[in-house]
């Protein structure tokens, strides 16, 4: 006679459905994006990162990314007052979520890439062979570790060392202008 699933196999089922709804729970406001990037095709872009500059006003920076439909709007925050954004398929051949610049005083402060958790590594190891040596700067506060940062001619390019342990939550690839680039 059947007597259903031992208990182990039915807490551990209970755990991982638990667990399993906690990751949802926690990344239910980033769902969207990764909706998007699995449901529309968006562009492949070309990041060119040694051309950015704190020179740019949103005019050039969306002329740098022109194939590319970015919205912007007003956000003050710590990084600037005005958001640039835009689902993207890409940024130079790796797989990628979203584009983010970040304009202060209407000047481009930052740009940031959102890198699915699953080519954390892809990014990081291109990263690496592109850009050479890199110092820590710093670490996260959670569990992706140091942060690995690369100084440029025109700001700096920064990554986590170790993507999070919960696969929905994305890596960020960031360039900070150096004033006056």
């Amino acid at each position: 006679m059947n007597k259903g699933l031992p208990q182990w196999l039915l807490i551990t089922l209970v755990l991982a459905f638990a667990g399993l709804g906690l990751m949802l729970f926690d990344a239910r406001e980033d769902l969207h994006t990764y909706q998007t990037y699995f449901r529309d095709k968006s562009p492949d872009v070309s990041l060119r990162i040694g051309e950015l500059s704190t020179r740019m006003d949103e005019a050039a920076f969306r002329k740098h990314f022109e194939s590319v439909p970015i919205q912007c709007v007003a956000e003050q925050s710590t990084l600037g007052d005005r958001l640039c954004y835009s689902s993207i398929d890409s940024a130079d051949g790796l797989p990628a979520l979203t584009l983010l610049a970040f304009l202060n005083k209407g000047k481009l402060a930052f740009v940031i890439v959102q890198v699915p958790w699953w080519r954390h590594g892809a990014w990081l190891k291109s990263l690496k062979l592109k850009f050479g040596s890199f110092q820590k700067a710093g670490v996260t506060g959670d569990e992706r570790g140091a942060v690995l940062r690369w100084a440029l001619d025109n700001g700096f390019l920064e990554m986590s060392q170790k993507r999070a342990f919960n696969p929905l939550a994305w890596s960020t690839v960031m360039w900070t202008g150096t004033p006056s680039q």
